[in-house]
């Protein structure tokens, strides 16, 4: 069964009403990134300055974006339609938060991604050890320092962490 886009859109609209969603599209100001057949949900958040995105692409997937993190699922797979709203349930819940690596005083993004809450407690080498394994990148921030942040729904939990 083919998914449908439209009613996708209406359920998530109708699922996260308590979030007051918007519907954007390429003709609204600053998403003139979108395509001409893309739209988007977006959901304020209340508690902080990072909102949730979630974009319905041409490509034939859905993209869901939280602070620096973005994952894409396919639109046509029932399996990564359930994930997507598992995701995003967790990160709603505080269950999950963006992780992401910055480097230097111009705080350089160097990576992101989701964990769960328990992770933050541990090395900063263990969570982002993709970085950590090439070696260009560990003299730059051995050399230069940075930041590890963790940005959560609720931003009175947010942390940030130097490395």
């Amino acid at each position: 069964m083919a998914f449908n886009v439209t009613k996708n859109a209406k359920e998530l609209l109708e699922r996260y009403r308590a979030y007051a969603p918007i519907l954007r599209s390429k003709a609204d100001e600053g998403y003139d990134w979108l395509d001409e057949d893309s739209f988007c949900i977006e959901l304020p958040n209340p508690h902080g300055d990072h909102g949730l995105m979630i974009e319905y692409n041409g490509a034939g997937e859905t993209v869901l974006c939280f602070s620096h993190f973005h994952a894409h699922y396919g639109i046509d797979e029932p399996e990564d339609h359930d994930r997507m709203y598992e995701q995003l349930e967790s990160i709603l819940n505080n269950d999950l938060c963006c992780a992401s690596l910055f480097c230097g005083d111009e705080q350089k993004w160097l990576c992101s991604t989701m964990i769960g809450k328990e992770k933050t407690l541990l090395p900063v080498k263990e969570i982002f050890h993709i970085v950590y394994e090439d070696e260009k990148y560990e003299t730059m921030l051995h050399q230069k320092g940075g930041e590890a942040r963790f940005i959560f729904w609720d931003g009175q939990l947010n942390k940030t962490l130097k490395v």
